[in-house]
């Protein structure tokens, strides 16, 4: 009966594990893998920004993910040490945003010389756009993931969207 009980446990523990667990999206991007949690589809790229367009309908989510080697970058030196690297390329993205009096919020919302990673929002007011950016080195590589929230009846609070880009980047 004990046998046949703990058979029975165990066949719905792995029904409802197959049944509701996440899926992912695996996606590989210039040698670099992300897997994206839930279903997303590939909505295109950006050639001058050499971004990837992602998008999740269910959740009303896109997500824009790069991965560029450094010495890709005018402002590249190789006496930079990654972290160095990547707070001028905060720099020179974020004077680019500004640039010609663009109504542009700008925001340093969070940074990790350890772990090679500055999170930052940025909002172009005039049409009401908003993107939470995670911008790291991996593998003597440069990453950048740009999350928008188009849900307008539930949208992700501010550290669910930070949360969420840390587990994309950190494929947790």
């Amino acid at each position: 009966m004990k046998l046949k009980l703990l058979k029975i446990i165990f066949a719905i523990f792995i029904f409802s594990n197959l049944s509701f667990g996440q899926s992912k999206s695996p996606f590989l991007i210039n040698n670099e893998l992300f897997e994206l949690p839930g279903k997303w589809k590939h909505i295109g790229k950006i050639e001058n920004s050499a971004q990837w367009g992602f998008a999740n309908e269910k959740l009303k989510l896109t997500l824009l993910i790069n991965v560029r080697k450094p010495e890709n970058f005018e402002f590249y030196n190789k006496e930079l040490s990654e972290f160095e690297f990547l707070n001028k390329f905060y720099i020179w993205e974020t004077e680019f945003w500004a640039k010609d009096d663009k109504n542009v919020e700008i925001e340093k919302i969070e940074t990790n010389e350890q772990e090679k990673y500055i999170i930052w929002r940025l909002k172009i007011i005039d049409k009401n756009i908003e993107s939470f950016i995670f911008s790291g080195i991996r593998n003597n590589k440069l990453i950048g993931i740009s999350l928008s929230d188009e849900n307008k009846k539930k949208p992700k609070s501010r550290t669910e969207k930070i949360e969420f880009l840390k587990n994309i980047y950190f494929k947790k």
